[in-house]
């Protein structure tokens, strides 16, 4: 199995590596503009596989990613988001399996006609909420399922990046309620099942002034009202020195469940006998291994055609029109019903 990977930025990379180390797969190849970039790519790699054995190939190519595709069984797309939507009708009029990266587009009606543009050419189509993927986030949603939490009440996410945002990157990020929030407006109604009718979102800059400069935030709280009456938060920030804090905790008449609770979990007790984590989660890579590699896995399968997508093109309408309301809150002050997607 060959699989290009277009988009050779941090999370390119590291896609480009699970493939690498991926049962299955024979050989991935860098597809990048700028040789010199796409070589280092490749020798860092090279690096990091070290004497691991059981590695795909790895090769390169400055060709255009079009006359690439007939060659590939596969293609994963990390690109600058401005690039999603063109390269992902360019993968899917050729029928080459795609999992592409968050956002496919920016808005909900720009994401409702490319998906359903998309999904009419039969391609089978990943979108990165990688989350859905993850150990954690899949038995805490089996949980409520199971009926274990029994009547919903409250839903409380964290969502704390450990590293500040590049400078450059902030102008071009779309704000915080799509770059950061939108994992969280993805994996919060498809855990508990029960639909987001109310968005608030207040939010300050109280670390890097650039974000005031966009209309962004960089600490901010998000209070979401649920269509059976129960009531939810996240609390955001663009940069925590005390680590990656990603979790989620779902409470109900009859339990309490989270996910992102662990030894590594990047919070100090301060009852009797707590101690600070030695070594709390660097960066969503590391907070997110097993979701990672997971959602890699699932990809393969895909290529080969024993599995189906769990995050098809339209999956991601949820989140863009929670991010939509988000994003009218915080600049009017205003709770706001986001837009039906059905």
């Amino acid at each position: 199995m060959r699989i290009g990977v277009a988009g050779l930025g941090r999370i390119g990379t590291m896609h480009a590596r699970n493939l690498a180390r991926t049962a299955g797969v024979d050989e991935v190849v860098l597809v990048g503009r700028d040789p010199g970039r796409t070589e280092a790519v490749r020798k860092h790699l090279d690096e990091q596989r070290g004497d691991e054995q059981g590695w795909a190939a790895l090769s390169t190519t400055v060709d255009p990613l079009a006359d690439v595709l007939p060659s590939l069984d596969g293609v994963l797309v990390a690109s600058a988001t401005d690039t999603h939507a063109e390269l992902a009708r360019v993968v899917a009029d050729s029928h080459t399996p795609l999992l592409i990266e968050k956002p496919l587009a920016l808005g909900v009606d720009e994401l409702t006609e490319l998906s359903r543009d998309l999904d009419a050419t039969g391609t089978p189509i990943m979108v990165a909420f990688h989350r859905r993927y993850d150990p954690g986030y899949q038995r805490l949603r089996q949980h409520v399922l199971d009926g274990d939490v029994g009547t919903l009440r409250l839903v409380q996410a964290t969502e704390n990046d450990h590293y500040a945002l590049p400078i450059d990157y902030i102008p071009q990020s779309h704000g915080m309620w799509l770059d950061l929030l939108v994992h969280d407006f993805d994996i919060i109604p498809w855990t508990v099942g029960d639909p987001i009718v109310e968005v608030s979102m207040i939010g300050s800059v109280l670390d890097e002034p650039v974000y005031g400069e966009h209309e962004d935030t960089d600490t901010a709280m998000v209070t979401l009202r649920f269509a059976s009456g129960a009531v939810g938060s996240i609390g955001a920030l663009r940069r925590s020195d005390a680590g990656q804090d990603v979790r989620l905790e779902v409470t109900g008449s009859k339990g309490a469940f989270g996910a992102g609770y662990g030894p590594r979990t990047p919070i100090t007790s301060t009852e009797p006998g707590g101690t600070a984590p030695s070594d709390p989660y660097d960066t969503f890579g590391d907070r997110f291994v097993p979701a990672f590699e997971e959602e890699i896995a699932h990809f393969v399968r895909m290529v080969r055609g024993a599995s189906e997508s769990l995050t098809p093109p339209a999956a991601g309408l949820v989140a863009t029109a929670l991010a939509e309301a988000a994003a009218e809150s915080f600049h009017t002050g205003r709770p706001v019903r986001p837009r039906t997607t059905a």
